[in-house]
Formats: C-alpha cells, sequence, structure tokens
C-alpha cells in the first residue's frame, strides 16, 4: 500500500513517561516501512511491548524472507501441512475471509504475480498475457486449508501475500493492547500507509492529517483507523499509462481504476483490505461498500476527490 498522509514529525527525546505534552516515541522497521509510535500516556514498558507486536507480526507475515520460525515463506515453499503460530494462523484466517465482508478485489493468493508484475515493471516492461492467464490459473486453482493445532495446508502454486492486510491486522492488535492499559492517547503512524489515532494531547484531542493527494488538503480525525492506497509514490508510468503495485486479481492487470483511496474505520485489518480492493472498485460500488461495512471513503482521481463520503470534512490550508 502507498504512503498518502503526512504528518510533520519531531524528534522527541525518549523518556521514562510522557509529561508536559511531549510523548514517548519510537520508530521501528517492520513491514518494511518505518512505522512511528508515539504515546502521550504511556511508558517505556509499553513502547517495548508495542515495537514487540510489530516485529513479530512483520516476521511472521513475511513472503520474502524464511525466519526462525515458520511464516508465510514457509507456507508458500512447500505443499506439506506446516504448523505454524497461532497468530498468524488468526491473521491467515481474517485474511482469507474478508473477502467476503467486501473486498473484491483483495486476494492473499497474488503473491506470485504480484512478484512478477514488479520485476517487469522495474525494467520498464509490463507482462505478457500468457504470463498473466498462467498466473491467474495458479490463483484460481490454489487454496490454503485450516487444520487442527495451527496447522495449515496449502494446496496449488500460487503464493499468499498478505502486504494489503498485515500492517492494519498488528494494529488492530496494538490499539486492544493499548486500550487493556488504558491508554487514550497515541498515534501509531504505518508507513503513512495505516495510521491508528487515538486522541492527540491537546484541547480537542483531533490530529490534522494532510492528504498529500491533494494539494494543501488535511482531515480533522481521532479514534480510527485510516488506511490508504495510492498509485502517486510506486506507480510505474509506461507510455500513458500508470502501472501500480496493486494487482487486480480478477483479471491480473497492474491498473487501477482510481488513482487513490482512503478508507476510514474501526478495524485497521478491514480498512487495509478495503483500501486495496477498492482502487479497483467504481464509486457506486465503494458507496454499496461503505454501507455493507460502516467505513467512510475518499475516492481520488487526477488530484481530485471524485468521491467523499458525506460523513468527512476535508479542509484545505
Amino acid at each position: 500500500m502507498k504512503k498518502l498522509f503526512i504528518i510533520p514529525l519531531f524528534a522527541i527525546a525518549l523518556t521514562s513517561c510522557s509529561t508536559n505534552g511531549n510523548p514517548i516515541e519510537s520508530k521501528v522497521f517492520c513491514f518494511d516501512t518505518m512505522v512511528d509510535v508515539r504515546l502521550y500516556d504511556g511508558n517505556e514498558d509499553n513502547i517495548k511491548d508495542i515495537e514487540d507486536i510489530l516485529n513479530t507480526y512483520s516476521k511472521l507475515s513475511d513472503n520474502y524472507l524464511a525466519s526462525d520460525v515458520n511464516n508465510v515463506y514457509t507456507i508458500n515453499h512447500t505443499n506439506d501441512e506446516v504448523t505454524i503460530d497461532e497468530r498468524l494462523y488468526k491473521l491467515l484466517q481474517t485474511s482469507f475471509s474478508v473477502k467476503d465482508t467486501g473486498a473484491s478485489y483483495f486476494n492473499p493468493f497474488c503473491g506470485s504475480l504480484a512478484k512478477k508484475w514488479k520485476d517487469v515493471l522495474a525494467k520498464g516492461e509490463t507482462l505478457s498475457s500468457e504470463v498473466i492467464n498462467a498466473e491467474l490459473g495458479k490463483i484460481s486453482s490454489s487454496s490454503l486449508e485450516f487444520k487442527a493445532n495451527n496447522v495449515v495446508q496449502r494446496i496449488g502454486e500460487a503464493e499468499i501475500d498478505l502486504g494489503g492486510i498485515a500492517k492494519g491486522y498488528a494494529l488492530d492488535i496494538v490499539k486492544d493492547y493499548l486500550k487493556n492499559n488504558n491508554s487514550k492517547q497515541y498515534l501509531i503512524n504505518g508507513g503513512s500507509s495505516s495510521l491508528l489515532l487515538g486522541e492527540k494531547n491537546s484541547k480537542d484531542g483531533f490530529y490534522s492529517i494532510g492528504l498529500k493527494d491533494l494539494n494543501n488538503a488535511y482531515l480533522k480525525l481521532k479514534n480510527c483507523f485510516i488506511s490508504t492506497s495510492s498509485i502517486s509514490e510506486q506507480g510505474v508510468k509506461i507510455g500513458d499509462i500508470t502501472y501500480s503495485h496493486i494487482i487486480n486479481p480478477n483479471d491480473g492487470s497492474a491498473i487501477n481504476l482510481n488513482d487513490a483511496v482512503v478508507v476510514i474505520s474501526d478495524n485497521g485489518a478491514l480498512g487495509d483490505a478495503l483500501s486495496t480492493s477498492m482502487m479497483n472498485n467504481t464509486v457506486d460500488e465503494i458507496k454499496a461498500i461503505e454501507t455493507q461495512c460502516n467505513v467512510k471513503t475518499i475516492v481520488i482521481k487526477n488530484n481530485e476527490v471524485i468521491y467523499q463520503n458525506s460523513g468527512i470534512e476535508v479542509n484545505y490550508h
């Protein structure tokens, strides 16, 4: 998922307890990005626990590197039964069921197709229809079986990629942790594509969230997840066409219908999956999904808002 939000960041020294409005802050490299953690009403033990949550889910969901524990990479390189950590088991269950919630263009089995697109786009080329059709055949004939005692078995050749949901899922775990520790004032900036907002240590508690794909635009939000997808940074233009890292699992294309989608929700995993999927949904389809999933959405095309939920106010400097 692409970066879309810009929040002014100020370096603040780590202290034993947040005081006078200064947050305890930590930067964690995970999910192939830098995650900025700020707690305004927490302590160093909370920071360490959050770091452990983020690093654990990043390692478990990695589909590029093997680890000291069985992870997605392990599953992708065998058709044997694999015993995995219960946390990965539940993440995979969520990832393969989220399509039923409205994310019709989200499919965890797009991993090998996405890798092939990434490789050719880096060379300024595109995939042939023969390669795309072969990969779509793998996707349609692949499945993941969930068995007792945290055992899974991949059937088929398609590879799993949880890049469109794992970060949001991990932030759901962080949110529950913060709630259980009576923390209400925080901001977790997941590389700007997945944001978890509590309340800001200010009079109204709202954060100002800049919208990079709209000049001088920002949102005022608190106590929510903000999930985004966009072609603005990783898109590759070949001729007059911009190709994306977000793959349409139905036709194998790397061309998205929309340029950017912002989803505001109460659930990070769902929000991340929906923002990915909605890059290929029409506005009418998105409106129906909003009602079904109780989320709010902004859709951007050619640097203009083509749809904005009535419950969202876009402000301008």
